[in-house]
């Protein structure tokens, strides 16, 4: 565009700069725009995460804690926190602490079971209620019995809890009415007064004497009643006069009384009608001393099982009598983890968490202890493969000896010279090992010599004689041989081979004894006798003037042994 001047002049450009700048703040304005626009718009808000619930101090969240915390408070006297447990009954005129102590009182009249409850959240359902309801036993008065039931509701703090319903909560002062008016029974009449009204640790005197006596009671009422079971057995052994044992005298008797006491004992706290919070958990832990005991029994059992199956083992020479022996630890082993997990399930621990923990710690005992699964392992093999029992005789790493005990980690051998060698079965693939009383025959492999005077004749009735022994001993077997086996400067050098129908060593050793002794005496009924060593001694003469010492030696032959046997016998081993 074209600007006139004032003063006429032709009109001039704008300078090259400025259009250069107004060129460039045209373009950051235009990209600008843009980024503004899309600033403008709104953005959704990020849903709001809804608060969790508080945890309940209470342990309300199911049927089973609610009834556990309950018991809790109802053992403090605690009204207030008891009161927090029943649900809110609108129109009822009843102060919540005084409703709390009439629910307490009815306590002792509550038949139920805490391990019974459901311990999830949603509890279960049960016949004939709607869900969110739940059977935590019941109240027996007069003949009656009233439902104690637990309901589910919704609570602003703590959510989902479990509370006594409102309509149980609205029958509780009618169930104390009746409470007061019921007459005491006969063990609260003849119950002093003085230990019936005074309580240590929430039960009166008088239940802590009875707890204490029924322990040597139901003990005494067990033996008691293993003997009177026992008397037909007794009788009828005595008139037929046979030497059996009853069950009760038998390893079996004593884990059998045990379990006759703790029952007839739980029978006995039942009837004390202690409080319900002790009497739960003492039933877990009678529980869990039954369990024991059981395991106990049926160890028992197995082990009896187990001994008579090794004894008809080694009576019927069928062997693997280690491998039962191994079986037997195993199922011990089995056992008490069961006894074990079983009992802590029913003293309210979590098993799950328990037997994971256990998973756990097993794969880190097994990662530090390899070598001891490498020997377990190995003696598992080695019972399988049944290359060895207990009692054989055996040669371990240049060692005889018998095998004492085949374990789980090593194998136990008493040496010749009663030393106890321990060999980890680990090792056992890496030895010289040797079982002896598996063989079913050994071998006498004997060298002896005749004296190179023996004549022909006397070197022939000799060979006949040992090979017609050899054929008629019986322990001898057949195709044994006697045979000359060279002829050096001084003997007949003699090869005896000779099985002997046996595997037991200290028998062969006399059989082989026998044999050599009637060799010895064939070749002394022949004429001729065993070879003896020799040395010959030669003297020479130097040319000397001294003819006395010239001539004073021509040979001399020195007999330095009497017969001797020329090689020990070989066992083949």
């Amino acid at each position: 565009m074209l600007l006139r001047t004032e003063n006429g002049h032709s009109p001039r450009k704008w300078p090259s700069g400025n259009f250069v700048f107004v060129t460039a703040l045209a373009l950051i304005v235009s990209a600008a725009l843009p980024v503004y626009s899309l600033a403008q718009i709104p953005k959704a808000a990020p849903p709001k995460a809804e608060p969790a619930a508080a945890v309940d101090p209470l342990r309300r969240e199911t049927p089973r804690s609610t009834v556990e915390g309950l018991l809790i408070c109802g053992e403090r006297k605690d009204f207030a926190c008891i009161s927090r447990y029943l649900e809110p009954v609108p129109g009822l005129d009843v102060e919540p602490r005084e409703l709390a102590r009439e629910f307490q009182a009815l306590h002792s009249r509550y038949k139920g079971s805490i391990a019974t409850l459901s311990d999830e959240p949603e509890g279960r359902v049960e016949e004939g209620l709607p869900p969110g309801q739940e059977r935590a036993g019941a109240v027996k008065l007069s003949g009656t019995t009233t439902e104690i039931i637990l309901a589910r509701v919704d609570d602003p703090k703590y959510g989902k809890i479990w509370l006594v319903s409102g309509e149980t909560v609205a029958q509780i002062p009618k169930l104390y009415a009746e409470l007061q008016n019921e007459k005491p029974t006969l063990v609260e009449r003849i119950t002093p007064a003085a230990l019936a009204n005074r309580d240590f640790l929430g039960m009166s005197l008088a239940q802590w004497l009875g707890w204490l006596l029924s322990i040597p009671i139901s003990v005494a009422f067990a033996w008691l009643l293993a003997f009177l079971l026992s008397v037909p057995r007794r009788i009828w052994r005595t008139v037929r006069k046979v030497p059996i044992k009853t069950i009760w005298e038998t390893n079996l008797g004593l884990p059998l009384k045990c379990i006759l006491a703790i029952v007839i004992h739980g029978i006995l706290v039942y009837r004390l009608d202690l409080p319900l919070l002790y009497r739960t958990y003492y039933y877990r832990f009678l529980a869990a001393l039954l369990v024991g005991c059981l395991a106990w029994l049926v160890s028992r059992l197995a082990d009896r099982g187990f001994e008579h199956a090794v004894n008809r083992r080694r009576t019927t020479g069928r062997g693997g009598e280690s491998i039962l022996v191994l079986v037997q630890r195993v199922s011990r082993i089995v056992l008490l983890i069961m006894a074990f997990v079983a009992a802590l399930a029913l003293l309210g621990v979590n098993v799950k968490t328990t037997l994971a923990g256990l998973g756990i710690g097993g794969l880190a005992i097994a990662l530090g202890a390899q070598k001891t699964l490498e020997n377990i392992i190995g003696g598992v093999s080695l019972l399988m493969d049944k290359v060895v029992h207990a009692g054989d005789f055996c040669e371990i790493g240049g060692k005889l000896g018998t095998v004492e005990d085949i374990g789980l980690r090593s194998i136990r051998l008493r040496t010749l010279d009663q030393n106890l060698l321990v060999v980890p079965n680990s090792l056992l693939a890496q030895m010289q090992f040797q079982n002896m009383k598996a063989r079913s025959k050994l071998l006498i492999s004997q060298n002896f010599s005749l004296r190179i005077e023996t004549r022909v004749e006397q070197l022939r009735a000799v060979l006949v004689g040992v090979q017609r022994m050899l054929d008629e001993h019986p322990w001898v077997e057949s195709g044994s041989r006697i045979r000359v086996a060279d002829v050096s400067s001084a003997a007949f050098n003699m090869e005896l081979w000779a099985y002997i129908k046996i595997g037991d060593w200290a028998q062969f050793t006399g059989i082989r004894q026998d044999v050599i002794l009637k060799i010895v005496e064939i070749i002394e009924a022949s004429g001729t006798r065993l070879a003896a060593p020799t040395r010959l001694t030669y003297v020479s003469n130097d040319g000397g003037d001294r003819s006395a010492a010239m001539a004073r030696r021509e040979e001399d032959l020195h007999v330095a042994d009497s017969a001797r046997l020329s090689a020990e016998a070989r066992t083949g081993t």
